[in-house]
Parts: structure tokens; C-alpha cells; sequence
């Protein structure tokens, strides 16, 4: 057959099954409440209306080339950390940034040392990669928080890059500077590049990133992008800060008109803007601790921060689908068996607005009445 042939064209590792919770989630209609998406419930900052509106249209004539995005990302962190413009790879978000990093950073049979469950997207284009996932896995008995000091025992001569997304995807817990240092420490020691991606971490405050950490540490990569925090996952925008030697490698296997001109413009915006996506966390803390009390003591909420509006819910019966629970009951999550280890008893959700608080754990509380 032809298609046989074709296929020893292909990579192996592309040839088997791909797990991937975006293309498995189920789509919520009008009379459902989605719980699935990462991004902020809240939506986008007030002034990307202002800037769609007064965007000049001629600027898409010309190849982007404007310096405005890079430009307010060093001045977004110039009270945090010494960033220059060279420190800065603007990227079409933070899934295009790690498989950059990924191609740069990965060679055959490579090892790659992260805790599980994280980011299912990483794990699966590392290994299509080639690269071996050498998985911490966090502990059901611990409820899933993550240990520094396995994840920093695992870390050998043979690790080639160490992936730490946090917030964590699904629980949204997150680690402490401390504890960053820690992980920083070994990977320093040993010349391997420490890859965090902080795709959640919009949602806290600056000084709690590990950007704040770069200027000690060249091993340290942080990986950010707007889809979250900022509520623009259809402009696709996000950037890496690194050393400035790294920059140099990224830039000779990635495009250089990554973030279009439109994108510039509104990340530059955004970042500039008077309200921040951490100034929404009052809010999540309070839903995830009605949600939590509704639960009851068979459904079990995760290691999580509270200011972050995702969370990994685990129902105690293993046979229990509880995606498709919720589903039945009008709650569209993402379902846990995409995220490895975990199984279908448990979901990643995102919190809602608190004007649609009451629908969610209302739901939550007739499942817990019913046993």
C-alpha cells in the first residue's frame, strides 16, 4: 500500500496513538456550564477592545517587526528581575514555546525528569521527540502534592532537561521560590536547563515567578504566554525569558515573526494595563472553598492554590467516570485519564465566575446527597 510506504517517511514515534486533552474534551453547549477551558472565566482586559478598535491595519502590510511586545515584557519585570530585550523570544504561545525548546534541547534518547500528572501536551511531543520521560509521579496518599526532594533526587548526570509546569496543570498547586531554588540548585550544578512553564502563574503575583530567580540561575527558562491569565488564547502570544546564549540557539531553528503584529499589540497592552489576572484570586479562593465543602468525602479536591482557578477532583470510587457524571449533570471538565497517571475517576475543572459559582457547587451537592 502506499500509505505504508509513505510512512517510512514519517518519524516513528509519530506513527502511534497521541494523548491530548483539548482533542478529547467534550464541547459545551448553550445550556451547559464549561468548566473545561484553562483561561480565565473572566475574560479579557477592557482595553483589547480599545486596541482591536484603534488597531492601524496598515501594520499587517509589513512582516512584524515592531518592538513594542518585547519592549513591555522587560519593562513587566523590570521591578522583579534584570531582563533585557535579549533575554526575550516572543512566541505564538506557550505550546509553540516548548516544542522550541524541545527541539533545541532534546537528542536521542535524552531524559527529561518532571512530576506527574503535568501538561499531557510536553510529555507526549518529548517523547515524540524521542526523549525518554523519566515521571515523578505525585502521590494519591499525599492527595497529589508535589515533593521537591523526589523530583531533585531524580535529577542525574543523565538528565537532559528538567520540565516543571507551575502552576501545576491539572491541580493548579504551585511550588514556593524555596522550592524552585532548590530544583535550580541541582540543574545549575549539573548544566541541565530547567523548563518551567508558567502558563498559570499570571494568576499570582510577579515576585512568586521564577523570572524573578533568572539573574542567579542560567539554567532557569521560563515559558509565559496571554492564553491563560489574560484571556486571549485566540491571539496566540506568549514569550520565553532565558539566557541570552539560549536566545541566541532558540533563534536559529524558530521563526522570527512567531507573534504577529496584532498580538504585539495587544500583549503590549495588556501588560501595561492597570488590572492584573492576579487581582481575581479572592474570588477562585472563595469558589474552591464552597466547591470543596460541597464535595463531601467522595470527591476529593487535590493539593491546589486556591488562587488559581483550575483543580484536580478525584472521586474515591475507581470505577466511577466522573467526567461523564458531571456531563450528565450539565458540568463539562476535562477528564483525568489524559493527564498519566491518573483514571477517569478524577477531572482537571476550571472554576467559574462567582456569578455562575451557585450552579457548580449546587451540582456538587445534590452528587454528594445522592451518596
Amino acid at each position: 500500500m502506499k500509505e505504508d510506504y509513505m510512512k517510512n517517511r514519517v518519524r516513528e514515534e509519530l506513527l502511534g496513538e497521541h494523548r491530548s486533552y483539548a482533542e478529547n474534551t467534550p464541547e459545551a453547549t448553550e445550556d451547559m456550564l464549561d468548566c473545561s477551558l484553562g483561561i480565565n472565566p473572566y475574560g479579557y482586559p477592557d482595553v483589547v477592545e480599545d486596541v482591536i478598535r484603534n488597531f492601524d491595519v496598515e501594520r499587517l502590510y509589513q512582516y512584524p517587526h515592531s518592538t513594542e511586545a518585547r519592549e513591555a515584557v522587560v519593562e513587566y519585570w523590570k521591578d522583579y528581575a534584570f531582563i533585557e530585550p535579549e533575554n526575550v523570544v516572543l512566541t505564538d504561545g506557550s505550546v509553540t514555546a516548548l516544542t522550541l525548546l524541545v527541539n533545541v534541547l532534546s537528542r536521542p534518547e535524552a531524559e527529561v525528569v518532571c512530576f506527574m500528572p503535568t501538561f499531557t501536551d510536553m510529555v507526549e511531543y518529548a517523547r515524540t521527540m524521542g526523549m525518554k520521560v523519566h515521571g515523578v509521579n505525585t502521590l494519591e496518599e499525599d492527595n497529589y502534592r508535589e515533593n521537591v526532594d523526589r523530583l531533585v533526587d531524580a535529577i542525574t548526570e543523565n538528565t537532559s532537561l528538567v520540565y516543571i509546569d507551575n502552576p501545576n496543570n491539572p491541580t493548579g498547586q504551585s511550588l514556593t521560590l524555596d522550592e524552585m531554588r532548590n530544583v535550580l540548585e541541582k540543574c545549575e550544578k549539573l548544566g541541565v536547563y530547567c523548563l518551567i512553564d508558567e502558563a498559570y502563574a499570571d494568576f499570582l503575583p510577579r515576585e512568586e515567578s521564577a523570572v524573578t530567580l533568572g539573574p542567579d540561575y542560567t539554567c532557569m527558562i521560563s515559558v509565559r504566554t496571554f492564553s491563560k491569565g489574560f484571556g486571549l488564547a485566540g491571539a496566540r502570544a506568549g514569550y520565553i525569558i532565558t539566557n541570552k546564549k539560549l536566545v541566541s540557539y532558540i533563534a536559529k531553528v524558530s521563526n522570527p515573526y512567531m507573534m504577529n503584529e496584532i498580538s504585539r499589540a495587544l500583549t503590549a497592552a495588556v501588560l501595561k494595563y492597570r488590572t492584573q489576572p492576579e487581582e481575581h484570586g479572592m474570588d477562585f479562593a472563595i469558589i474552591k472553598g464552597a466547591l470543596r465543602d460541597a464535595c463531601g468525602d467522595r470527591i476529593i479536591m487535590a493539593e491546589t492554590d486556591d488562587r488559581v482557578p483550575i483543580c484536580l477532583l478525584r472521586h474515591v470510587d475507581d470505577s466511577v467516570d466522573l467526567q461523564r457524571l458531571l456531563l450528565d449533570r450539565g458540568i463539562v471538565t476535562c477528564s483525568g485519564a489524559e493527564f498519566e497517571p491518573l483514571g477517569k475517576n478524577s477531572v482537571r475543572l476550571r472554576v467559574p465566575t462567582l456569578r455562575d459559582a451557585g450552579t457548580l457547587v449546587e451540582t456538587f451537592k445534590k452528587i454528594r446527597d445522592r451518596g
